[in-house]
């Protein structure tokens, strides 16, 4: 693996995107991260410590320390419980929660964690816990409070510039949690019927990030929703790719910019680099 990663460093690969030209003063940057990569990483990316001493502000998806408050924590905690008419073994029939119960089990089975204990949670939660352990298989000294995308913004606040998020917190929580629950106990079902195919799409994109490959990384991630795959990169990437370039085209001739979102938004025609290219702006690796 660490032959492959070395292989794709010398080519093309590239997460760090210079922004500039279409009238800008001062060019912004747009860095590419995976939510579940260490902050180690961060000493690989070419460039990066130089576009943090050359923006003013850093733009996350979400600003980072309000994720942290006390506040945001009890709204997502609530929005991740499922009424008491509608949990999983509701949503689903016997032999559908067998099916999840037993991938469930693969997962969290040797921590002494079961479903029973978990089925309270929206299907989506359920389901956003158990794509984490499928990553954590990838990154076996997983650190939740060490990730590369807090870690950019925390390095850039140590140098004086101050944090911004592109969505609120409600936002996120709506994609996450808010769907309609009948749709997500399918979705969680169906995953769970192709662990295997999933898996190893989970190491795929880690893969993929690891050696800094966008245009692999794009590959997996739309092999992963085929099917479904307009629908769903529609909700999750391209409509919010579309609001974050119009915010960003607004924002960036005001203040130069280190804009940190994950990678899976960059490439593609309706990635946010091609979106800013659409726009006139030149968009080109950072060196």
């Amino acid at each position: 693996m660490l032959a492959l990663v070395m292989i794709a460093l010398a080519g093309h690969a590239q997460l760090l995107w210079k922004v500039s030209g279409n009238g800008l003063g001062r060019p912004s940057y747009i860095f590419g991260t995976y939510h579940m990569a260490p902050s180690s990483m961060i000493d690989r990316i070419a460039g990066i410590d130089q576009a943090i001493e050359a923006c003013d502000v850093v733009v996350g998806e979400v600003e980072k320390d309000s994720l942290m408050s006390s506040e945001v924590q009890a709204r997502m905690a609530k929005a991740m419980m499922a009424p008491s008419d509608s949990t999983l073994d509701k949503l689903l029939s016997p032999q559908g929660y067998a099916i999840v119960e037993k991938v469930f089990n693969k997962y969290f089975g040797t921590m002494g964690v079961k479903l029973s204990q978990m089925k309270n949670l929206k299907p989506s939660a359920i389901s956003t816990q158990m794509q984490a352990m499928q990553a954590i298989k990838y990154f076996p000294n997983f650190n939740a409070n060490d990730l590369i995308d807090v870690a950019v913004q925390a390095r850039a606040n140590d140098e004086g510039r101050p944090s911004i998020g592109l969505e609120s917190v409600q936002e996120q929580i709506d994609l996450l949690f808010n769907g309609p629950l009948t749709e997500q106990a399918q979705g969680l079902l169906e995953a769970c019927k192709q662990d295997e195919f999933f898996q190893a799409q989970s190491v795929a994109l880690a893969d993929a990030y690891m050696a800094q490959d966008l245009n692999k990384l794009f590959a997996v991630m739309t092999d992963a929703t085929k099917g479904d795959s307009e629908e769903i990169m529609e909700m999750l990437i391209y409509k919010r790719n579309r609001n974050w370039a119009q915010k960003l085209n607004v924002m960036m001739p005001e203040r130069a910019m280190l804009v940190c979102v994950g990678a899976g938004h960059l490439p593609g025609d309706k990635g946010l680099l091609q979106l800013l290219r659409n726009m006139g702006y030149t968009v080109e690796p950072a060196k």
